[in-house]
């Protein structure tokens, strides 16, 4: 599996669980529709508490990119997750922290630029893997 958890980070597992979850579906690992492993396999799988994988899909599921039904979590269509209110919030928020981080460290524009190109070709697979994330 490509989901790799540090224990020692400062980044709580149950939030790098969901980033490695997104990169998954970014990087086309899963799809539109599939079904992610049962929270009890990945937790095993993994060697994390069943309650961190739970609330990382729930998570996930609130901010509509995943879905849930009595077989499981799936990985919503896209639009649904376009369309998701609070997906719409949990980026503005994101991104409001990380404007309110451009101006405490005084990162210009241009820098700033430069780091979301590097970033997005990152993603696109022109440059780090997804675990230099």
């Amino acid at each position: 599996m490509f989901i790799e958890i540090l224990p020692n980070s400062d980044t709580p597992i149950y939030t790098q669980l969901m980033y490695q979850i997104k990169i998954g579906i970014l990087k086309r690992e899963w799809s539109f529709g599939d079904g992610l492993p049962s929270v009890r396999s990945l937790a095993s799988e993994l060697g994390i508490n069943m309650h961190t994988v739970n609330k990382a899909y729930n998570l996930l599921a609130d901010e509509g990119v995943l879905v849930k039904n009595q077989k499981g979590y799936f990985v919503s269509e896209r639009a649904m997750i376009a369309s998701n209110e609070a997906t719409k919030a949990a980026m503005q928020d994101k991104l409001k922290e990380i404007l309110i981080d451009k101006q405490i460290f005084e990162v210009t524009d241009e820098i700033f630029r430069e780091w979301l190109n590097e970033i997005e070709k990152a993603l696109k697979g022109e440059g780090k893997t997804h675990a230099d994330l």
